[in-house]
Parts: structure tokens; C-alpha cells; sequence
């Protein structure tokens, strides 16, 4: 492995580097765990596309409780003192959320797009069978992709000491292009796209709809269907603003982790610092989303918040899950 010690940092910096990096963790593994355990004890919670939702609670939840606890202890101590296989461990999960993650967004956006747009399609395409096999398929390719890349020694994981975590290093300036160019591309830009693509889609849409049929609704007896238009409005919006703050969050930290890696001479060990700082931000947001912009979850979290004994029994039980 590479040098274990992170540089001589003064106290004031190592305190403001692990606070912040502890609060982004125990942040990240409450909020997601609410989610995971909203859906669980609320059958509402668990229609066709709050199953991508949960999805990204895993992802975020896997990132908080293996990521981001070892970073905040690498933090405080000053050095990766865990050894070389947890060091594989760390590294294989880094690499998998910071790839799920936009992916599953990508495919969140396609559902809502093909709900709202393409209606008539939207059963035959994400029936609740095709979607657990579509995020299925989706996740298992991602973590095959990354264990073919460990296994044939096209990258290695290494103690990266100005992250202060494991991730992924590159034996090759060849095998560093070619592992950037896939995934900037395939799991940055083009998710970043068919995002774009289809909330606009969906917002001339949803335009359209309110200007034409939300007026004859208001008119309508059919209070189940005036009910269900203003439903997956509200958490269509809600995804918007999710992919929202996936973008503020990872256009600068793609910027920030291009410059450290690709020109490493003219960057700082900050520049490294607050990219992870902002991956680990977006593993916090989503939560905070929804508790202020979903009326579901935001009851659900208020009962499990107010029933601490059972809250902490339930978090027991994803930690064993997990």
C-alpha cells in the first residue's frame, strides 16, 4: 500500500475537517435509514417509483456506513489504520455508490418521464416486477464492472492520502484515461442528459396538463383521479429537485476531482477534500428533500422520531441487514 499517513495538518484543521466529516456521516446514515424504514413500515411508501427512492437510500446508506465512518476515523486519527483487506472493502464500495448513484437517478428520471409523457407505456415498462429488475440488473452490472477492473489488475485500490480514503488508482496513465473517459461519460454526462431530457419533457408536459385539464378536473366528481394527478405531480416535482441537488452537488465535484487527478501538480490536498466533502453531501440531501417537499415520508419520519425506542430497534435491524 502507499504512504498510510495523511500530511501534518495543525489542530484547528483537524477539528474542522472531522466535524464536518462526522456530521455529513451520522447525517447521511439517520436520514437514509428513515427512508429505508418509512417504506418499510408504510405500505404507502412503496409504489413503482419509491422503489428507485429506496434504491438511492441504500446506495447513500452503504456510502454513510462504510465510506464515510472510515474517512471520519482516518480523519481523526491522522492515518489509515485499518489494514490492507478492510482497505479493499472500502475501496470496491466507494467506487460502487459514486457509480450507482447517478445511475439509478438516470433511470428514476426515464420512469417519470415514461409516466407523465408516455403514459400508456408505463405499466408494461415498470410494472413493480421490471423494476426491481431493472435496478437489479443495472446494480449487478456496475459491481461486476468493477470487480472485472480489480480482478484483471486494470485498477487497483490504494490509500489515496489526500482523500483520506481507499479508492481506485491506475497503474497506467492509459488505464486512468480510459476508466475516466467511461465513467465521466457514461455515468456522469449521460445520466446528467437523460435528466435534462426528461424533466424538461416532463415540465412542458405537466405545463400543458394544468393549462388544459387540471380546469375541468377542478369540475370533475372523480375525486380519485383529481387526487392522483396532484399525487404524481407532487413527486415528480419532488424528483426534480432531487436531481437538482445531485448537479450542485457533483458538477463541482467532477471539476474538482478531474483537476486533483489529472494535474495533480497544480492542485492542493483541499482540492481532493472537498470533492469527497461533496459526495458525501449529495449521500445527505435526498433525506432532507423529501421530509420538506413529501407529505408521506414527512409524517412517517415525525412518528419514527417521536418513537425513539422503536426507531432504535429498527435501526438495529438495518445494521444487521446491512
Amino acid at each position: 500500500m502507499s504512504n498510510l499517513e495523511l500530511p501534518s495538518r495543525s489542530l484547528p484543521v483537524v477539528i474542522t475537517e472531522a466535524i464536518a466529516c462526522v456530521s455529513l456521516n451520522i447525517t447521511s446514515i439517520i436520514g437514509n435509514s428513515l427512508v429505508c424504514i418509512a417504506a418499510y413500515r408504510n405500505t404507502n411508501l412503496r409504489s413503482t417509483t419509491n422503489l428507485y427512492i429506496i434504491a438511492l437510500a441504500v446506495s447513500d446508506l452503504l456510502c454513510g456506513t462504510v465510506d464515510m465512518t472510515l474517512a471520519s476515523a482516518t480523519l481523526i486519527i491522522g492515518r489509515w489504520d485499518f489494514g490492507d483487506a478492510l482497505c479493499q472493502f472500502q475501496g470496491f464500495f466507494d467506487m460502487f455508490a459514486f457509480q450507482v448513484t447517478p445511475a439509478t437517478l438516470a433511470l428514476t428520471s426515464i420512469n417519470r418521464y415514461v409516466k407523465i409523457v408516455k403514459t400508456s407505456h408505463y405499466k408494461r415498462i415498470f410494472s413493480p416486477r421490471r423494476s426491481k429488475i431493472w435496478l437489479s440488473c443495472l446494480w449487478l452490472s456496475l459491481a461486476l464492472y468493477l470487480l472485472i477492473a480489480r480482478a484483471t489488475n486494470w485498477v487497483k485500490i490504494d490509500f489515496i492520502q489526500s482523500y483520506a480514503v481507499c479508492s481506485f488508482n491506475y497503474p497506467t496513465n492509459e488505464s486512468q484515461i480510459v476508466h475516466y473517459s467511461i465513467t465521466v461519460g457514461l455515468l456522469f454526462v449521460l445520466p446528467l442528459c437523460v435528466g435534462i431530457f426528461s424533466y424538461y419533457k416532463i415540465f412542458l408536459k405537466t405545463h400543458e396538463h394544468q393549462q388544459n385539464v387540471v380546469p375541468s378536473l377542478r369540475n370533475c366528481t372523480d375525486n380519485t383521479a383529481v387526487s392522483n394527478t396532484v399525487k404524481e405531480i407532487k413527486l415528480t416535482r419532488m424528483l426534480i429537485l432531487v436531481a437538482a441537488g445531485f448537479s450542485c452537488c457533483w458538477i463541482p465535484m467532477w471539476a474538482l476531482v478531474l483537476w486533483f487527478r489529472f494535474s495533480p501538480e497544480t492542485s492542493s490536498r483541499i482540492t481532493a477534500l472537498l470533492a469527497m466533502f461533496f459526495f458525501y453531501l449529495s449521500a445527505v440531501i435526498n433525506p432532507i428533500i423529501y421530509a420538506f417537499t413529501n407529505g408521506e415520508f414527512r409524517r412517517e419520519f415525525r412518528k419514527l422520531l417521536c418513537c425513539r425506542p422503536l426507531l432504535l430497534s429498527l435501526l438495529k435491524r438495518v445494521y444487521v441487514l446491512l
